[in-house]
């Protein structure tokens, strides 16, 4: 097997961004500042129980509004959020609270998904193997819409059910522009609201009717954690693999499990758009200086080489939502155990997020962030690093 190590220079997914940092928080961060946020309104815990916030958050919810107001910093979302949201936190009361946290922070900002990020990462990368310019457009890596975290466009459009004509130009000329603006913003907003909190309890009979059925997500995690759990039977098997060449293990079965599809349909489609799609000699140099796939074959590098690991879903949802984040946000505050995976991987230090311990430290950090000038234009990833 050949050696897989991480590229010098990583090839960055052809993307725009804010100027500014952007700032990644897990769902258990949120719930955290949500906690803060309501004791700081005098709200209890029920039954007249004081709501407990843990050390560093009060200071983290005050930092980050601060940052956020003054364009000092973007807190997006991701799919991740999204689906934990819904499936972590089972009261529909609960999940309207940490909705209002999520919403004042991030005004629906969500990351372009992960299988989108990866295929214009593949595409980068065989334009600079292949030596041409950019064979497509670039991306947004932000967009404010829930579908946007699962490779959707999330802009309103009217169509005629039957002719498929579009309706926007009729409707924004019977009700002119400043109203149909109102109208179409507000509609966003309420989509966006209720897609991020869910559904009421009420609601899901009659979703389910429409196709409603989150335990979707679950199986796709499922089939993925059964991956992982083959792999640490695989290396349980043959115990060399644990004692040497372990990442290069792990890399060759994630791009074979996660990537080869996508990237036999991304070459389809270059033959198709005319442009050059011949399979380049040197594959591993296209994967090896992919960022997210790094960062996640790294992750289950540090996973896997424990052979007492119990994977769990969350497991796979943390990959998932870090190896991105990591990547392509500029901070990130995680638990304690994946934190461990992305700091102690010495590969991923030439890149990626900072990743304070804690939520005073992610204070701090925020508070220190300079003033952007212009935080409105986007601008290519990554930001230059600071020294």
């Amino acid at each position: 097997m050949r050696s897989a190590p991480v590229a010098d220079e990583m090839v960055w997914a052809d993307i725009t961004r804010p100027p500014v940092p952007l700032v990644y928080l897990d769902l258990n961060h949120y719930i955290q500042l949500t906690k803060a946020s309501r004791a700081a309104r005098g709200h209890s815990a029920g039954a007249g129980r004081t709501i407990t916030v843990l050390p560093g958050y009060e200071a983290l919810l005050d930092s980050a509004r601060r940052a956020k107001s003054e364009c000092r910093a973007v807190f997006p979302l991701s799919s991740v959020h999204f689906m934990e949201v819904a499936h972590a936190v089972p009261s529909p009361r609960q999940r309207g609270h940490i909705a209002d946290t999520m919403e004042e922070l991030s005004d629906f900002a969500y990351i372009l998904d992960r299988p989108s990020l990866g295929q214009l990462e593949i595409t980068a990368g065989l334009d600079k193997l292949y030596g041409v310019p950019a064979s497509y457009g670039s991306a947004p890596l932000l967009q404010n819409s829930a579908l946007w975290a699962f490779g959707r466009n999330g802009e309103f459009r009217f169509v005629n059910e039957y002719t498929g004509e579009d309706l926007n130009p009729r409707l924004r000329k019977q009700l002119g522009d400043e109203e149909f603006e109102k109208q179409l913003a507000e509609m966003n907003y309420l989509r966006e609201r209720k897609l991020l909190e869910g559904p009421q309890d009420a609601e899901i009979a009659g979703l389910r009717e429409q196709g409603y059925a989150p335990e979707t997500y679950e199986l796709g995690a499922q089939s993925r954690l059964n991956f992982e759990l083959e792999t640490s039977a695989l290396l349980n098997d043959d115990r060399q693999w644990r004692r040497g060449r372990l990442r290069d293990f792990i890399f060759g079965r994630e791009i074979g499990h996660e990537w080869l599809r996508l990237f036999v349909l991304h070459l389809q489609e270059r033959e198709q758009d005319g442009f050059r799609y011949d399979i380049p000699e040197d594959q591993v140099a296209l994967w090896a200086a992919m960022p997210h796939v790094q960062v996640a074959v790294s992750m289950k590098t540090h996973y896997h080489r424990n052979p007492s690991h119990r994977w769990k879903i969350n497991h796979i949802a943390d990959i998932d939502a870090l190896a991105v984040a990591y990547a392509y946000c500029d901070a990130l505050l995680t638990d304690a155990e994946a934190r461990a995976a992305l700091v102690n991987s010495r590969e991923l230090r030439s890149f990626g997020a900072h990743t304070p311990r804690n939520a005073q430290e992610m204070a701090d950090w925020l508070d220190g962030l300079p003033a952007v000038s212009d935080p409105d234009t986007p601008v290519s990833h990554p930001l230059p690093r600071p020294a």
